[in-house]
């Protein structure tokens, strides 16, 4: 099962790195990445699942920079369909930002 708060920290951090460093620290960034890859690919299907009915556009977009990392290591035909029925429901400024992340991951399969 998907740690709410454990995902919330993580996004927190990451949005705190990019406030103070401008995204110049990539080890920062990089363990930020690595925490989220491990956690949603446990069960590609409680990802999709939370994604889809837990997590704020916010959220989305900033997990969007991992979206291709999540389809590398899982294959999942399955997470790539999810993602574009989350496109879909996403404020405009939200689509813009992760219309590129969905077509990464539509390559990475």
């Amino acid at each position: 099962m998907i740690n709410i708060e454990e995902y919330k920290a993580i996004i927190a951090e990451r949005k705190r790195i990019a406030d103070e460093s401008q995204d110049n620290w990539d080890y920062g960034i990089e363990m930020c990445w690595n925490k989220l890859i491990d956690m949603l690919t446990k069960d590609i299907h409680e990802t999709i699942d939370f994604l889809e009915n837990v997590c704020s556009p916010n959220e989305i977009m900033w997990t969007g920079e991992i979206f291709e990392n999540i389809v590398h290591k899982t294959k999942s035909k399955e997470f790539v369909a999810a993602l574009h029925r989350i496109y879909e429901k996403m404020p405009d400024d939200v689509k813009q930002s992760i219309a590129v992340d969905i077509e990464s991951a539509e390559l990475a399969l």
